[in-house]
């Protein structure tokens, strides 16, 4: 009877100890991830080169105003959600919306992929797959085609920025031509495995300030470059990072920043 009183209490112990956070060394890669609930780090020599509660302060900045502003109405909120993670590459969902003057409020939603052995902005999607690739795969999408605004610049596009330019909005808003490069080649994440090929996701935004807040998700399948088939492997068996069609199982981490202006004084 003791010992299964002594069982039971060191079964509740357990059971009420802080989970650990998940840790994993990037193979070929001086980078050291570890992951919980409510953050996601990357270490370099002991170092954080990426997370996300430590952007809390970098938020807060946005609504630093000069003496004397009126921020009276004035709001923000950020939210980042960790999609997939392959090798030293992380993806995740940013969302924005506020109001700190002006004549509009502002929302965007994307996703972002950052390579965090480099600096932010230096991932590119046709730096890992050839852009003819990308183009072709664009190019057989049902939603892009929906969107042909230039056939015969469509037909002969052969560079992703050619491609966007032979595309329209079209009632759905879509920012093809204002940012659609960008969203190539940075606003990413990769979904699952095709056999030798990755599913990938892209994000776009919108095209007009109307549409503030929309995005449209196309999905194409890219041929893996062989140097890079063990680290896709690798996270779609979940022994380093994950893929995001594994992201709820795993339990990735997101975070949510909000800030109100104060209420003004009485006099």
């Amino acid at each position: 009877m003791a010992r299964m009183h002594m069982s039971a209490l060191l079964m509740v112990a357990l059971l009420a100890a802080p989970t650990q956070p998940l840790k994993w060394k990037v193979t070929g890669a001086d980078v050291t991830f570890e992951m919980s609930a409510k953050d996601l780090r990357a270490l370099r020599d002991g170092k954080e080169v990426f997370g996300l509660q430590s952007r809390q302060p970098d938020f807060l900045s946005n609504f630093k105003a000069e003496e004397g502003t009126d921020t009276f109405g004035w709001e923000g909120s950020q939210s980042m959600k960790v999609l997939s993670v392959v090798g030293h590459w992380v993806s995740y969902e940013n969302s924005d919306s506020g109001f700190t003057g002006g004549a509009h409020p502002y929302a965007s939603t994307s996703y972002v992929t950052e390579d965090v052995t480099k600096p932010k902005g230096a991932f590119s999607l046709l730096s890992v797959f050839p852009e003819k690739d990308v183009v072709a795969a664009l190019k057989a999408d049902r939603f892009i085609r929906k969107h042909i605004h230039d056939e015969a610049a469509f037909k002969n596009a052969r560079t992703v920025e050619a491609l966007m330019q032979s595309l329209e909005p079209g009632e759905d808003c879509v920012g093809f031509d204002s940012g659609g490069l960008e969203s190539v080649k940075r606003s990413v994440a990769f979904h699952h495995i095709e056999g030798n090929k990755v599913a990938v996701r892209i994000s776009f935004g919108y095209a007009a300030e109307a549409c503030r807040g929309r995005s449209f998700v196309v999905g194409v399948l890219l041929t893996i470059p062989a140097e890079l088939r063990p680290a896709f492997k690798r996270a779609a068996q979940r022994e380093e990072g994950f893929l995001m069609k594994d992201a709820k199982a795993v339990k990735a981490p997101s975070v949510h920043f909000t800030w109100e202006s104060p209420e003004p004084k009485q006099e």
